[in-house]
């Protein structure tokens, strides 16, 4: 072999070697923009779920704050209805109660 040679050869390898430690450093490179970006996208589904939590907590309790706004209108409707009926009634149960005791107590 020549010199020529044996110096061509050489270089070869030199580059060989340049290559790979490029190549090792590239993918070095690219492991860590993908590791970055991966936590990224994890902070922001974290960020994205915290606030879906809030918003559906938050429609949550305003649902529930009307269905109780609801059930106590309701009841409050069926309890003025007893009451207007009782009131209704008072009348006749005086009535009724004055005539038994007076009945009882024989005083009439």
């Amino acid at each position: 072999m020549s010199i020529e040679s044996m110096k061509r050869i050489s270089e070869c390898e030199e580059e060989a070697v340049s290559i790979r430690r490029q190549a090792q450093a590239d993918a070095r490179q690219i492991f860590d923009q993908g590791k970055k970006q991966a936590e990224e996208l994890l902070e922001a589904a974290r960020k994205q779920a915290a606030d879906d939590y809030r918003a559906t907590l938050t429609q949550a309790e305003a649902e529930a704050g009307a269905a109780y706004d609801k059930s106590l209108a309701e009841v409050q409707k069926e309890c003025s209805q007893m009451k207007s009926e009782a009131k209704s009634k008072l009348p006749k149960a005086v009535e009724i109660i004055t005539g038994k005791v007076v009945k009882s107590s024989g005083n009439c």
